[in-house]
């Protein structure tokens, strides 16, 4: 059996390493593969997805898509996608499907989709108009300002200060980028990651802040990850349902504990867990593979 990793990076990053070494230990081939590397040939006769240098065709039984690269122009994301959709219309497994994946990295329309189905998240405006944003975030008190596309906390922006809000609100556009803003949620000095792989729950942790004054909770931007032994039910079903509405096999999802009861901050579909393995020594990378290994064999 044969099991692509596909991530841009030249060098592979730690969790799609820990991937491959995930795979080879289950007797899977594995094959690091750049979604700039895949060519899409049809036509005369020729139906197939190639791999370059070779440019033979990639001859995998599966894939794990981690990311088709970031500061993409439209034309070259789209390419990316349609190679990847590609794939899988010639009858190869992707995990997680293109279109899983395009809509759960755009947090506009993943939240849309969460709360029209029922799920719990922060009041959210999607704009393009500055002149707006002061008086929202005079209305809210405390608001936060997100790329539409990121990850890992950056480039978001907390402020309680109408004139701040103005001017960040002001730079987006100028940059093209749409205005997302959402009232911030007072939380107990944590959010809470659930990492959902099937239909299980393969780790949920806080992610405690390392002061009050560092209000982000990512790890990547230092918070400290604590295990919860046994999540609630409540935690779980939450968790659960949100893969179920997005049609991902597997995803890092930011849950925060509100007055008001769990809030869904956004879904990561590639989720990246060093903190969380250095931290308690889970390892999701072996769940992972299994998982997709499994999928393949029925």
């Amino acid at each position: 059996m044969k099991i692509a990793v596909i991530s841009d990076h030249a060098i592979p990053l730690w969790s799609s390493r820990q991937i491959l070494l995930a795979l080879e230990k289950l007797g899977v081939t594995p094959q690091y593969v750049r979604p700039s590397e895949l060519v899409s040939v049809f036509g005369e006769g020729e139906y197939s997805v190639l791999h370059l240098p070779s440019l033979k065709p990639l001859d995998v039984d599966g894939a794990i898509l981690r990311d088709l690269g970031t500061s993409l122009t439209l034309e070259t994301f789209l390419r990316r996608c349609n190679v990847i959709r590609h794939l899988e219309m010639l009858g190869t497994l992707v995990v997680n499907p293109i279109e899983s994946v395009i809509t759960a990295r755009d947090k506009y329309r993943s939240l849309l989709l969460l709360f029209k189905a029922g799920i719990p998240v922060p009041k959210t405006y999607v704009l393009e108009d500055f002149m707006i944003v002061p008086k929202i975030v005079e209305t809210w008190g405390k608001a936060v300002v997100k790329p539409i596309v990121g990850s890992m906390g950056f480039g978001v922006v907390m402020t309680e200060n109408p004139d701040v809000a103005y001017t960040v609100a002001r730079t987006l556009l100028q940059l093209k980028q749409p205005i997302y803003i959402q009232r911030y949620v007072e939380k107990p000095g944590r959010d809470i990651r659930v990492l959902v792989i099937g239909n299980e729950i393969a780790a949920a942790y806080y992610r405690v802040q390392v002061s009050p004054n560092a209000w982000k909770t990512n790890v990547a931007q230092g918070a400290k990850p604590v295990l919860i032994p046994k999540p609630d039910k409540e935690l779980e079903d939450l968790a659960l349902k949100v893969i179920k509405i997005l049609n991902l096999h597997y995803a890092g999802i930011d849950v925060v504990e509100s007055p008001d009861g769990y809030k869904v901050l956004e879904v990561n579909a590639a989720p990246q867990w060093k903190g969380l393995q250095k931290a308690t020594g889970i390892n999701p990378a072996t769940k992972l593979a299994t998982y997709v290994v499994s999928l393949i064999k029925r």
